[in-house]
């Protein structure tokens, strides 16, 4: 019995893990694929602190097994320890928009010093002296590739795939227009793009202020039931039904509800840029059919 409360509980926990990752990254729209079904994953395994949480979500959960004993407890924990702490920061959010307003002042500067004299691939590769420091990494990936004679084109789709966001690709889309068409205009077109950029970055912080509230109502709602939970295991009376196969089904689906309503109020409170729209599969398509 103690074995079919295990599996009972690692499936429900399973079925937990699962419902949280469909609520909180909804499927994409219908005829367009992300780039890459693993680059998300490479990306996650890539990213220190991912796996620092992934790390301590595993030492979290095998506490909780060890001394409670209840398999779906210990999935709960573990699954709460890795996907709170970004939902509770805002510092995913604040660093979006810090680099969409380097986007807007790199974008100005190409603006300004693009001229008939000078080439649209050496005003690029000379824009790494005054890029900002967010978007410094790709700019300089970019100066890289046109130092190595890749055509601008691929260049700037790289480029765009580095930055991995809408208003990156509405900018290197433009870029890539100018490349190919090498006519006047394209100073006018950055100046408009960096406007428009500009009022974004307005628009997202006067909502990241007024979402911020939302999250402090998460972080209380997460120690009240964190407190609650530990009171409830310090007493052998009250947590002693939840170490059957059924009190173990009972609190997975408690976990579920609560999982569910966490991932709603993170839904709330995310900002939501739209999809990309310039990166290598939908390239590959277009080129595909005639």
């Amino acid at each position: 019995m103690e074995l079919l409360a295990a599996l009972a509980g690692l499936a429900a926990a399973g079925g937990l893990l699962l419902a949280v990752a469909g609520l909180t990254h909804p499927a994409s729209s219908p005829g367009v694929r992300p780039p890459g079904r693993l680059r998300p994953a490479l990306r996650s395994l890539a990213d220190p602190t991912r796996r620092r949480r992934l790390s301590a979500a595993a030492v979290a959960g095998l506490v909780v097994l060890l001394v409670a004993g209840w398999p779906v407890a210990a999935l709960a924990v573990a699954a709460g320890v890795y996907v709170l702490p970004p939902m509770l920061s805002g510092r995913e959010p604040t660093r979006r928009i810090t680099r969409l307003e380097a986007l807007e002042q790199w974008a100005r500067r190409l603006g300004e010093v693009m001229g008939a004299s000078r080439g649209l691939e050496a005003t690029l590769t000379d824009s790494l002296h005054v890029t900002p420091t967010p978007i410094r990494a790709p700019v300089a990936m970019l100066a890289e590739r046109l130092n190595n004679r890749a055509s601008t084109e691929h260049a700037l789709r790289a480029f765009a795939e580095d930055l991995d966001d809408p208003i990156g690709d509405l900018i290197a889309t433009a870029l890539i227009l100018a490349a190919k068409r090498r006519g006047p205009g394209t100073r006018q077109a950055l100046g408009a793009l960096a406007d428009a950029v500009a009022a974004e970055v307005i628009v997202r912080r006067e909502v990241e202020a007024e979402r911020a509230s939302l999250r402090t109502t998460l972080l209380v709602i997460v120690i009240a039931v964190a407190g609650l939970s530990l009171l409830l295991t310090a007493s052998p009376t009250l947590s002693a039904p939840y170490g059957t196969p059924f009190g173990q089904m009972v609190l997975a689906a408690v976990a579920v509800l609560y999982a569910g309503g966490l991932a709603w109020m993170k839904r709330l409170s995310v900002i939501h840029s739209g999809p990309r729209f310039l990166h290598p599969a939908t390239r590959e398509r277009e080129e595909g059919n005639p």
